[in-house]
Parts: structure tokens; C-alpha cells; sequence
């Protein structure tokens, strides 16, 4: 016996010290792969090899000036760096699917409700200055909501809702029997018909001054319409438009509501009160999530004749930022430095503020950088191509103006340190 816990532990202590730990051993060293900064990784076990534009390949730069470092990757360097990022990636795994498993709702089931059954709660659904929504849970935990006066303490109407949420200061969504309408919460009465699936508004009381809601109806033959309500001075509520869909949201410069028309499918946007922001014009609209000079911008999308679609922005002034006349608007890769404009495969740049940069005559423009002084210097290089397929690229400043000549070779951010008294210090937002 003792000779084989021996043996054992002579065989155990023979293994590789790599296999202990999970990493398979290396038996060479061989190059596969270098980095230049022209063109990037090139995997030599692939057959790739430098661009024929590389200044690399036309002795220009020597072979440390193409790389960074040595630049070079053996199979023993990327063994390892594939084996942590393995132990990364699993380690992300595992944290992925415990945030599902804690992120998962709960099933709610019957017993759930028990400790509420027989309460009579103030429900969180709001309330206006006489009126309060209050929930009633039968014995099985289920809630049914009513309506009761502030002061007196007195049913308005009793617990018989499946649902109800006060919406404006004269103005309640109201769910009965799978139907939704707008109730009066301070009589109960209602003030359209129980017809219709889905309400959306601006909820009471941040709301206070709000005189619209959206209420969508299903016709037999599957077709939803959104009908948009506006308030009148006695609080009841009046048709004003049908959309085939709406969205009421609020962005940096506050409420809106926008919409798909039903007579022409065009997109427009209004305020709180149904008034017109950007008229119905659009084929398409998207909320670019940020504001300048208490402005909210919007990529705009418009369709023309021949079937193609044009981008621009435009602002909820009505201001154009950007004509619609490009192939693809992207507001957001480059921050308060602009944005970038793509038409026929040459781009361009807008300021946010609608002055064109630099024309939409480059093959690429790419917003860079640079370190000196402890301080950070933005700047844009572009490239264009001329008649003999030939690359040049010049720098230039986030204003547009051109800080070097073109060339042929490959433009460096250290070629502007002595002009940084032209040049914006480098800050995304």
C-alpha cells in the first residue's frame, strides 16, 4: 500500500505544471501574427499580409516604425491570452446568468395574494384634489378598484374596476369587463364609451396641465388605431386625430408626443397640449436622446419618390440641422464634436449646430487624438483617394480648418503638438 501512494504521488508530482492549472503546455514559439499600425493585425498563419498602400511595403517606414513595439505574437503570447480570456469570458457567463436569475420575475401565484385578501388599500394608481383610487382584495387576494371622495370619505364608485389610473385633473382611464374608457374621477361618470384596449398618457400628477390621451381600438379585422383626445374647458374629451400608432415620452426639453397619421403614414411630433411641434412630413423620426441650446434632436427619415431613403436631423424648433439628403446620419459616435454624414460613399461633418465641418468629400473621416502636456487635443484625419487609386490624408481641427497638407503617408497626432493653440481639448460630451 505504501508503495503505491508513492508511486502516486511521484506520478502527481511529474505532471506539468501547466496541467495543475488548466493550461495546456506550449511546445513553440513560432510568429503568427504582427500589428502595424497601418493596417492593423495581420495574421501571418492566415496568408495575410501588409496593404499594398501600407508605407510598409514601400520601405518609407522601417519595420519598428510599422509596429508598435516589436509587434510581434507567438503562439505561446496569444496560448495564454486566449486561456484568460476563456477564464474572462466564463467568469462573465456566470455573472450573466446569475443577474437573469436574480432579474427574473417572480411568478406570482395564487397564495401570493392571500396576505392582502379581504384589505381595502389606497391604491398607487393617483389621485386629483377631491378624489383618491382605492383598491378592495376579495378573499382570494384579487384587487377591484374604485373611487372615493377625499373629504367625506364616501364611495364615488365602488370597487368593480379591473384597473384604474388617473391621468389628468378631470380625467381617468378606466378598465371594466377587458374595455377601457375615460371616466370623470370626480363622478364616475364616463366620458367615452367602454370600447376601446389600450390608453396612453401622461400620468396625473406630473401632468397637471395635460389636455390630451391616446386611446386605440381593434377593428374585427385585426386593423389598431390610435384616436388622440383633447380636452376641452369642462374636461370632456374630444377626437381630435386618428393615428395608426403614438408614443407619448419625455426627452430634455420636456413632454411630447409623437405620431404615425393615419391619411398619409407620415410622422410628426406634438407637445403636451396637442400642439405642433414638427409637422406630419417625415416617413420616420428617432429621438437622438440629447440636447443642445434647449434643443432636442431627431434623425429624420424621408422617403422619396424613386423608393429611396434620405437622413437628416432636424430639431423640435423646426430648425435643419442636417438636410435630408444623406445616405446615413450617425449623431451620436462623436459626441459634442459632430456629426457624421455618409452620402454615395463619401463623407462629411455637421457641427451641432448646422454648419458643415468638412464636406462630404472624403473616403473616411476619423475623430482622434492625443496626449501632451497632461492634456488631451481632438482632431479629425481624412482621406481621400485620387484619379490613379492613390490615398492621401491631411489633419484637421474639430472647426474644420485644415492644419496640414495631404500626403501619402500615414498622418500621426504628433505632427500637431506644436499647434495646439489651434486645436479643442479633447471631451466626447
Amino acid at each position: 500500500m505504501k508503495r503505491i501512494l508513492l508511486l502516486l504521488t511521484a506520478l502527481l508530482a511529474a505532471l506539468p505544471l501547466a496541467a495543475q492549472y488548466d493550461i495546456p503546455p506550449v511546445s513553440e514559439a513560432k510568429i503568427v501574427a504582427v500589428y502595424c499600425i497601418h493596417c492593423g493585425l495581420i495574421e501571418l498563419e492566415k496568408g495575410e499580409t501588409h496593404r499594398s498602400d501600407c508605407p510598409y511595403t514601400n520601405g518609407s517606414v522601417s519595420e519598428s516604425e510599422g509596429s508598435y513595439g516589436s509587434g510581434r505574437a507567438s503562439y505561446a503570447d496569444r496560448h495564454y491570452d486566449a486561456w484568460y480570456e476563456r477564464q474572462a469570458a466564463r467568469e462573465a457567463r456566470k455573472a450573466e446568468r446569475e443577474a437573469r436569475k436574480y432579474a427574473r420575475p417572480k411568478k406570482v401565484k395564487l397564495k401570493d395574494y392571500i396576505p392582502m385578501a379581504g384589505q381595502t388599500v389606497v391604491a398607487p394608481q393617483g389621485a386629483t384634489a377631491n378624489t383618491q383610487v382605492i383598491a378592495k382584495y376579495d378573499k382570494k387576494g384579487v384587487p377591484r378598484y374604485g373611487l372615493k371622495n377625499k373629504a367625506t370619505g364616501k364611495w364615488i364608485r365602488k370597487p368593480q374596476f379591473e384597473g384604474i389610473t388617473i391621468v389628468g385633473p378631470h380625467a381617468a382611464a378606466a378598465s371594466l369587463k377587458g374595455k377601457t374608457a375615460i371616466i370623470d374621477p370626480d363622478t364616475g361618470k364616463p366620458t367615452t364609451e367602454y370600447a376601446f384596449d389600450q390608453f396612453k398618457a401622461f400620468h396625473y400628477p406630473d401632468n397637471a396641465k395635460n389636455t390630451i390621451l391616446a386611446l386605440a381600438k381593434t377593428s374585427p379585422e385585426g386593423q389598431r388605431a390610435w384616436y388622440m383626445m383633447k380636452a376641452d374647458g369642462n374636461g370632456n374629451y374630444n377626437q381630435f386625430m386618428t393615428c395608426l400608432d403614438t408614443d407619448f415620452y419625455e426627452d430634455a426639453t420636456g413632454r411630447k408626443v409623437i405620431y404615425r397619421e393615419a391619411d398619409n403614414r407620415k410622422v410628426g411630433i406634438m407637445d403636451e397640449f396637442g400642439n405642433e411641434i414638427l409637422p406630419p412630413i417625415f416617413d420616420g423620426l428617432q429621438n437622438l436622446e440629447f440636447a443642445v441650446n434647449d434643443a432636442s434632436y431627431y434623425q429624420a427619415r424621408i422617403v422619396k419618390e424613386d423608393g429611396q431613403s434620405v437622413r437628416g436631423v432636424i430639431d423640435d424648433k423646426g430648425r435643419v440641422v442636417v438636410p435630408c439628403r444623406y445616405d446615413a446620419v450617425d449623431a451620436k459616435s462623436w459626441g459634442k464634436y459632430g456629426i457624421r454624414v455618409e452620402k454615395e460613399g463619401k463623407v462629411g461633418v455637421f457641427d451641432v449646430e448646422g454648419n458643415q465641418l468638412l464636406p462630404d468629400a472624403f473616403d473616411s473621416l476619423e475623430l482622434d487624438h492625443f496626449w501632451k502636456d497632461d492634456h488631451h487635443w481632438a482632431f479629425f484625419r481624412g482621406w481621400v483617394t485620387d484619379g490613379d487609386g492613390k490615398r492621401y490624408c491631411a489633419l484637421f481641427n474639430t472647426e474644420g480648418e485644415q492644419l496640414t497638407d495631404f500626403s501619402d503617408s500615414h498622418r500621426y497626432g504628433f505632427e500637431l503638438e506644436d499647434m495646439t493653440d489651434r486645436l479643442e481639448e479633447y471631451r466626447i460630451y
